[in-house]
Formats: structure tokens, sequence, C-alpha cells
């Protein structure tokens, strides 16, 4: 690539990335995947080849024989910014400590006061960028723990993933412990860039060295633990294969107290846990203020609301004594009998009937239809109608 051809301003630039967004957003997506095929990537521009030879020739993409992809420093640009990046650079943190040293020397050596001013903005930018960068490393490192253990198949390989996270840990533990060491032994700088924005930034990257300090200290814990956790799923897989070895030519009776260690223990694992109620006796609770006050606390730790209760008045004299109230409902039966043995015809017998609470004449009505429709095999109906205020009903008398 001719070195000449680059982009010559951030407009440039971000339109040309802007152009082929969604190219760069395939590409960056499959990264991990496969090639990406150069006949793809041209429909992808729109099947514009000169826009995709102008991504080849300003570096943006690397063209292998049929195949593009992404080039090294944009890819890692797009991981840092999206934090996405599975690599952690601890080189990266450690030209930042060279290089704040070499600018530590030009201050202390430079007698302009516009350069001096220069290499003091300089040391406080990279300062800025070795604790943002080490934050960022000990994110990734968590990060990249975690999906070696949860993600990797291989046992071999997800455990040595681990011990090289492990090392990596370190190397940023004495990264770090270089850096304190740095600004604590450069107190001629210090003193000679009086500036309150340089404490201010020094303040900032302690405190991102120590949040980073306690997080790599969990790190390594649970990188232990993942590495135990992993011999013992091997030590167990290596048993279990054994086991099968052994049951596949009929040996493991023989061979293994497999059957004698199954009738010894008897653990119940495969059973639901079962819950016994426990219901306390009324006279427990009545008399036992203690047991109410466990009570209580038991019913606000679970959200049970209480159920606020007033006590009624006590019965008087009045409600003790015995009170008797009639109904207005009779005995349908009782009726039909007592009019079976009558010479009347139905509606009058009804109207005539002692029945001991006072009726309507609705209420009569209804006991007619009742009886009529209850007994119609023994009803004698004559044809005729009477008339009684201003209701017309069919003269019947029982057979």
């Amino acid at each position: 690539m001719d070195v000449l051809t680059h982009f010559r301003s951030i407009e440039e630039l971000t339109k040309t990335l802007s152009r082929e967004q969604n190219l760069l957003g395939e590409m960056f997506e499959k990264r991990k995947l496969m090639k990406f095929p150069l006949g793809v990537a041209i429909d992808l521009v729109g099947g514009n080849e000169a826009r995709l030879r102008k991504l080849v020739d300003y570096g943006v993409l690397v063209e292998t024989g049929n195949t593009v992809e992404i080039e090294s420093d944009y890819l890692n640009f797009f991981e840092e910014v999206l934090n996405v990046n599975e690599e952690i650079s601890v080189l990266s943190v450690q030209e930042c400590i060279n290089t704040l040293k070499e600018y530590i020397g030009y201050y202390l050596q430079e007698t302009n006061t516009n350069r001096k001013a220069g290499y003091q903005d300089s040391v406080r930018q990279l300062l800025k960028k070795t604790g943002f960068r080490t934050l960022r490393n000990v994110v990734d490192l968590k990060r990249n723990m975690d999906n070696a253990y949860k993600q990797e198949p291989n046992y071999i390989i997800k455990k040595k993933k681990l011990q090289n996270l492990d090392e990596k840990s370190h190397s940023i533990r004495s990264m770090i412990r270089e850096c304190e060491k740095l600004m604590d032994n450069e107190h001629a700088f210090f003193l000679m860039a009086n500036d309150p924005h340089m404490a201010k930034t020094c303040s900032d990257v302690k405190h991102d060295f120590v949040e980073a300090y306690h997080a790599l200290m969990e790190i390594d814990r649970q990188i232990i633990v993942y590495i135990n956790q992993i011999d013992q799923h091997n030590l167990l897989y290596k048993k279990i294969r054994k086991l099968k070895y052994l049951q596949d030519q009929l040996l493991i009776k023989t061979d293994t107290n497999l059957v004698q260690m199954l009738e010894d223990k008897n653990p119940l694992w495969m059973e639901s846990r079962q819950y016994s109620k426990i219901r306390l006796s009324l006279n427990m609770i009545r008399d036992n203020e203690q047991i109410v006050k466990m009570l209580r606390r038991i019913a606000e730790r679970n959200g049970i609301q209480k159920i606020a209760r007033t006590e009624a008045e006590p019965l008087t004299d009045d409600d003790l004594q015995e009170h008797i109230q009639r109904l207005k409902e009779v005995d349908p039966m009782e009726v039909w009998n007592a009019f079976s043995a009558s010479s009347y015809n139905l509606f009058d017998f009804i109207l005539r009937y002692d029945y001991k609470t006072k009726r309507n004449i609705e209420d009569h009505t209804a006991l007619f239809c009742q009886l009529v429709i209850l007994h119609p095999d023994e009803c004698r109906m004559t044809g005729k109608y009477a008339t009684y205020q201003n209701i017309e009903y069919p003269i019947i008398y029982a057979k």
C-alpha cells in the first residue's frame, strides 16, 4: 500500500466510515466466524468496487486473496470503544510508564517555559491514560475469566486460559506498583509542577489503582476457585469414564464396591422436601405472650399484613333470651293433603287455609301454581273459571 495514501482530516475519516457502516458492521460482527468474501463485501457497498478499493488503499481493510478483513488498528479501536476487547494489553500500560519517565526527564532538563508546560501537560495526560488503561485491563480480565470458565468446552484449554489470565493479573499488579513507585520517587518533578490539575490527576490515578488492586484480589481468588473446580470436574469425569469402562466389561461388581456403597447410603436427593405445618393451640397463643411476639416478628419479616380486629361488645340479657321468628314459608305437601280431604276447589281452599302467618294474594297465587305443577295427575279440571280480585283462575278439584 502506498504510504502517502491516508485520511487527511477527521471529517474525511468519519464520512468514509459512516458511508461504509453496513460493510464494517457486518464484518465486525463476523470477525471470528469466517474470512469475509470479497464478492459479499462488494455487494454491501452497493456493487461499487471503487469504494471497496478505497477502503483497502486507505488501510481500513486488508485484502488477502479473495477475502478481506478489518485492519488490526481499526479492529482494536472498535473493540475498545465497544468494550468487547478480549486481549489484555499489559504492554500498553508499560509503554505509558516508559513514556512518562521520558517526559519527566525532558521536563526537568528543559529551560524554555512553554516547552516545560507542554511536557507537564503530556505527563498529566499520560497519567490519566495509565489509570484508564489499567482499569480497562482489569475489566477485560474479569470478563475473559468468566468467559473462559463458562464457554470453553475443553477442560485442558480452559485450565490453561485461566492460568494465563492469572499471570496477566500478576503483571498488571506489577505495573501498578511500578507506576506508584514512579509517582513517589519523582518528587522534584511534582514539586516543580505545582499545578492543581496535576495534583487532582495524581489523586484520581491513585484512586484508580486502589480500585484495580481490590478487583485484582477478587479475580485472583475467583481464578483459584475456578481452577479447583476444573480439577474436581476432571477427577469426577475420569472416575465416571472408568466406571463406564468396568460396566461395559461386566466387571463393575467384582472390581468395585459400588453395590455395597449404594446399599449403605440412601440419600434422598431425588425426593422433594417435605414440609409439615405445625398449628399452635389457641390456649398456648392466648396464655403465652412470648409466642405472640415471636409470631408477630415472623409475620413482619415475611411481609404478612396484620388484619386489625376489634373485640365485640358483650352480650346483653336480651340477647340471651329465646326469640322465635315465624317464616312465611309453608309446606306444599301438607297443604295438598289437607286439600285432598276437602270438598273445596283448590283456589278457595288456599284462601281459607290456616297458614299461621299473614300472606297476601301474590303468595296465594304462587302456592296455587306450585300445587298444580307438583300434582298434575291428581287434579280434576272442570273447564270453568272464576275471578277473585281481578285474578282469573281455573276451578280445580282433587280426584
